[in-house]
């Protein structure tokens, strides 16, 4: 039987990443209250104390999840504001978005299950502002390109960031829960803010 702890030749560094990768694939499948540092250690071949060496408790651990999954998956996504115009930006972020479910579908899994466990765990209710703070810094440089470009010339900035907001968002969590149900995959956002750049509001009844 093989011992278990850290291998000789890793590093803390790697052995951190392991449990971090380990610990997102149990949250996310088993959620907050159905993972166990125990089964977390066995699934990572770690004693639990390895886990213990790193961090206090499962809260903790929870938490390195959500900091490790949202800095990943953030700053994929949030690349898309290096564009020119705000529908490249948003045929970018949809694109990036796309990719990443299907590249890192632990961290997607994870952190659309964050706003449950928060409420089920309030002391995990920082972790909503921080997930605010994440989508407030992409959307609101997605909105000062439309407002600049005159792709949202009708919008303030902070208009503009809460309509990316509800639409990616939304667009997100309905492409996650129903994805063998969602047929147009976001090229239906991608339509409406060409609208939005080449025409007036009036003609918004065109998509909807």
């Amino acid at each position: 039987m093989s011992k278990r702890g850290r291998p000789r030749g890793i590093s803390s560094l790697e052995t951190r990443k392991r449990i971090i990768q380990t610990a997102r694939i149990q949250f996310s499948r088993k959620g907050y209250d159905g993972a166990t540092i125990a089964g977390i250690a066995a699934l990572a071949n770690l004693a639990p104390s390895a886990i213990y060496n790193h961090y206090e408790s499962k809260s903790e651990l929870y938490v390195a999840v959500f900091e490790d999954s949202a800095d990943q998956i953030w700053s994929d996504v949030s690349s898309a504001r290096l564009e020119r115009t705000l529908v490249e930006a948003i045929s970018h972020l949809i694109e990036s978005s796309r990719s990443i479910t299907d590249r890192l579908p632990d961290h997607s899994q994870f952190l659309a299950s964050v706003p449950t466990e928060a409420r089920l765990h309030p002391e995990f209710s920082p972790l909503l502002r921080r997930r605010t703070e994440f989508q407030d810094e992409t959307f609101a440089a997605l909105a000062a390109i439309g407002v600049r470009t005159g792709e949202l010339e009708r919008f303030s900035i902070e208009e503009g960031t809460e309509l990316l907001r509800a639409l990616i968002m939304g667009w997100f969590f309905e492409r996650h829960f129903r994805a063998e149900e969602i047929t147009e995959d976001g090229e239906v956002i991608i339509k409406l803010f060409k609208v939005l750049a080449n025409s007036n509001t009036s003609d918004l009844a065109i998509v909807l």
